[in-house]
């Protein structure tokens, strides 16, 4: 199976950026929270469809955060929301067997797009992705879980699945294959 190239979006905070995003985060207003939105459709464009949680912390690092503070996703959270209702965002929630996030595309894209494994861990996937990626490796493999995650991985160019990603994919599995 051919996957589609995942093109990971890469930015090095500058000095510019890390004032930028302290004034995002600090100062919520229109002109902030847009900037907001703008930034986060530029990350999808490049890495859609994208949970939340990438985006997000994508953008913090892009300011040169090192962890997403609250109060960070709480702005980013608003600018979504603001994107979404303006049309520019679709959203739909993503779960697994610990939580649930939002699965972000640009009306352009389609929503599930199999990709490389690129630069992504398992939980970074999303799960209409792992799920469709699933089914068609089931069709040349069989749902057997252990030879159909071996192929995953071997699809993903990987030894082995890691350990911390066999719940999610336990949970992928049983609502795409189950």
């Amino acid at each position: 199976m051919e996957l589609a190239p995942f093109t990971p979006y890469m930015s090095k905070p500058t000095d510019e950026s890390r004032r930028a995003i302290t004034r995002q985060i600090m100062l919520a207003n229109d002109e902030t929270t847009d900037q907001i939105v703008e930034g986060l459709v530029q990350i999808i464009a490049m890495e859609g469809p994208v949970l939340s949680t990438r985006a997000y912390t994508l953008y913090a690092r892009k300011g040169g955060l090192m962890k997403l503070s609250t109060t960070a996703a709480r702005r980013f959270s608003a600018a979504l929301k603001k994107a979404i209702i303006a049309g520019k965002i679709s959203m739909e929630l993503d779960t697994d067997a610990k939580n649930t996030q939002a699965l972000l595309w640009l009306p352009s894209m389609e929503r599930v797009n199999v990709r490389e494994y690129g630069n992504r861990g398992f939980d970074d996937i999303p799960a209409s992705e792992l799920g469709e990626l699933m089914f068609e490796l089931a069709d040349e493999v069989g749902t057997e879980k252990a030879t159909l995650y071996q192929k995953l991985a071997a699809v993903y160019g990987l030894k082995q699945v890691p350990k911390n990603a066999t719940a999610r994919l336990d949970y992928v599995y049983e609502q795409y294959l189950g």
